[in-house]
């Protein structure tokens, strides 16, 4: 499967030089529109480092008409959820990099096409709202409504059904769309398009969100462990190395012989969609195209057997870590979690966004490092894009217009609000030493998307470590065996119900 070939190294550099730049998180610029399936993973990990751009503080103009549209809404559809809540809408300049930014990239769309963006939020901090997109859209259609000019969604809710209802529009066919531009994700493009057909899409207007490892710099110093930068660079951050740290750390700290909130731990983490990507950092996927874009499931091997018992080992054998189920419930889940700005973990699991309104305040100092390698002998650090998606409703009551706005909200985000992103991130907010900015360079240069991931939703099959770790089991085998004919099946369908679009205007 192809990586993100043309990434964000440039950005990190800039910021870290403090010189203007232009961030890269798609790939290559050339044949986007040539989606071919890739199996050899190894290969585009590599790949993706080697074609990465040269610093530049240029981007390609968008090549699109001058339109007026008479001061007219541009309607889109989003839930309360992951970044969509704090880096993508601003209604007022506050002094806030991040927010100026996004608002400059708006106003910028809104004044060169004399239109006004009407943003419309699904749920609130109680209820993301992911599932009632879908809803929201199917009524919409089946009424010939149009009252949704872009949709932004969860990158794993219920895109078969979307697809299945034909709810969706092909990008390749929205006009002024040119996916040939690098500020259009093609590493996505090539991962998640069927026979040249691309149902949900991600330009530099949707910002990558991959997990990464955090770690408490105070602890590490006071068991005088191994710099982690220093074994990232060498190669020697592997999940071995991470357990044998972690176990190092882990206490009693009121001595009452119970291991809870109130203690020291060296691994913290949710057992649910963040541990997803331990299978992508081990050089595994969910499932891979073949030669003729067909989908095709992991299988049970040895490697596979291996990454969940090292899991297994890292969260129960012994006291080094602290992990816990996913809640629904709000307030539940609140009270499970492990606060990482309380001292009391050494290495945590989250994503860079979330530590940006997270971390901010705390007072140990803390380090950024990406998900450990399945050994020594693997190349790269991996890392899975969580960042959502977007697409066009099937009533769209002007694709022109459509394809017009997002080009320019691409090329835009490109200029405008990457580079305030990956700003934020380097500075206090996040980070507080330049190593950090090694490790986000990493980080960012090897993310990665997963046709599984995106398209067969919340199942077993998906969050096979997540759940198996949920249920303290190891029994790989039993339980792909449950659960992989449905995936199967379920891919087979989407495949299909894709290769319909072909038939469509």
């Amino acid at each position: 499967m192809k990586r993100i070939r043309n990434v964000i190294l440039g950005v990190l550099i800039f910021v870290l030089l403090i010189s203007l730049v232009a961030p890269m998180s798609s790939c290559s610029q050339s044949n986007s529109n040539n989606n071919s399936g890739v199996t050899d993973n190894n290969a585009n990990v590599s790949e993706a480092a080697s074609d990465a751009p040269q610093t530049t503080t240029e981007f390609p103009p968008p090549d699109v008409p001058q339109k007026d549209y008479g001061g007219a809404s541009f309607n889109i559809l989003y839930p309360h959820w992951g970044m969509y809540t704090n880096y993508f809408f601003a209604e007022t300049q506050t002094g806030d990099a991040m927010n100026d930014a996004v608002y400059k990239r708006n106003t910028s769309v809104e004044d060169q096409l004399n239109l006004k963006f009407n943003t419309i939020e699904i749920g609130d901090d109680s209820d993301n709202g992911i599932k009632n997109i879908l809803p929201k859209v199917k009524t919409s259609v089946l009424a010939g409504d149009g009252a949704y000019d872009l949709v932004l969604i969860h990158p794993m809710c219920d895109l078969g059904d979307l697809i299945a209802g034909q709810y969706v529009m092909d990008w390749n066919k929205v006009p002024y769309v040119d996916l040939t531009k690098p500020y259009w994700n093609q590493s996505l493009n090539s991962t998640i398009a069927i026979k040249n057909i691309l149902l949900f899409a991600a330009s530099d207007y949707i910002i990558p969100d991959p997990d990464a490892i955090f770690f408490n710099k105070g602890i590490l110093a006071d068991y005088n462990l191994d710099d982690p930068y220093a074994l990232v660079k060498n190669g020697q951050w592997t999940w071995d190395k991470l357990e044998t740290m972690a176990k190092a750390v882990s206490k009693d700290l009121n001595g009452d012989g119970i291991y809870d909130l109130n203690d020291m731990y060296g691994f913290a983490s949710i057992m649910d969609g963040p541990m997803i990507g331990v299978m992508h950092s081990c050089n595994m996927y969910i499932a891979t195209k073949d030669q003729n874009d067909d989908p095709q499931l992991y299988t049970v091997s040895d490697k596979l057997v291996n990454i969940v018992n090292k899991m297994y080992d890292l969260i129960y054998n012994g006291h080094q870590s602290y992990c816990w189920a996913y809640e629904p419930d709000a307030v539940k889940a609140a009270a499970l979690q492990m606060d990482f700005t309380k001292n009391q973990v050494l290495f945590e699991i989250n994503a860079p966004s979330d530590a940006a309104q997270k971390y901010r305040a705390m007072d140990v100092d803390f380090g950024i490092l990406p998900f450990p390698k399945y050994d020594e002998a693997q190349t790269d650090y991996i890392s899975l894009n969580n960042a959502g998606l977007m697409f066009i409703p099937a009533d769209c009551k002007d694709v022109e217009r459509t394809g017009i706005v997002t080009e320019l909200l691409a090329a835009y985000s490109r200029q405008y609000t990457l580079p305030a992103y990956f700003d934020v991130l380097l500075t206090s907010k996040v980070t507080r030493d330049t190593e950090s900015g090694d490790m986000l360079n990493i980080i960012y240069n090897n993310c990665v998307y997963d046709f599984g991931y995106n398209f067969n939703g919340f199942t077993n099959i998906s969050y096979i470590i997540p759940r198996l770790m949920s249920s303290k089991s190891t029994n790989v085998q039993s339980w792909y065996d449950q659960n992989a004919p449905l995936a199967v099946k379920t891919m087979q369908t989407i495949y299909d119900n894709i290769l319909k679009y072909q038939n469509l205007n």
